[in-house]
């Protein structure tokens, strides 16, 4: 499977808006990455917007309505958005190690949808997304659908300023990646 990128899914502004509201939350945590073997120097802030119920209804209303905006933008062989199972939006800068992981099997039967949420993000900053090895640049408005159950990260970041993405997990479409 490779990644599949749709361009230009939303506008700036509600992306713009998505960021303000998520960066006035009070639920962030730190419980990512898992796993006995990491540190707490290793984790990085996560806002589980949709985990097992719906933590920030608000929240979850714009992700929702942007989850939308990536269906119409090209998603509609893609996913499916009857079955929703995640959504979260992290925090990393340059201090932030690379996560390199898989997620789960293939039977179960989900793709996941990172995008970046700063509207002003440059390539020059790094923080695109690398899968199975190839680096992908994500520019503000894109996102990326691929199988989480295969090795994925985000790329390095090189600046101090902080990259906040958005991540879904939701039903695999008929629509072969």
């Amino acid at each position: 499977m490779t990644v599949k990128i749709l361009d230009n899914c939303c506008s700036p502004a509600y992306l713009d808006f998505l960021k303000l509201v998520a960066t006035t939350s009070d639920n962030w945590n730190l419980q990512f990455p898992m796993g006995e073997e990491i540190t707490f120097e290793e984790k990085f802030l996560k806002l589980d917007i949709i985990n097992h119920g719906i933590r920030n209804p608000y929240l979850a209303g714009l992700a929702m309505g942007l989850l939308l905006q990536i269906h119409e933008a090209g998603g509609q062989d893609l996913f499916n958005m009857s079955d929703f199972c995640f959504c979260g939006i992290s925090i990393k800068d340059k201090h932030t190690k690379d996560n390199m992981h898989t997620d789960w099997g293939k039977k179960d039967n989900c793709v996941k949808i990172v995008g970046i949420i700063n509207s002003d993000w440059k390539e020059e900053w790094g923080g695109g997304f690398i899968h199975n090895g190839t680096h992908n640049y994500i520019k503000p408005t894109s996102f990326c659908i691929f199988e989480p159950s295969e090795l994925h990260s985000n790329d390095l970041i090189l600046t101090d300023k902080k990259r906040l993405a958005i991540d879904f997990t939701v039903e695999r479409g008929e629509g072969i990646l």
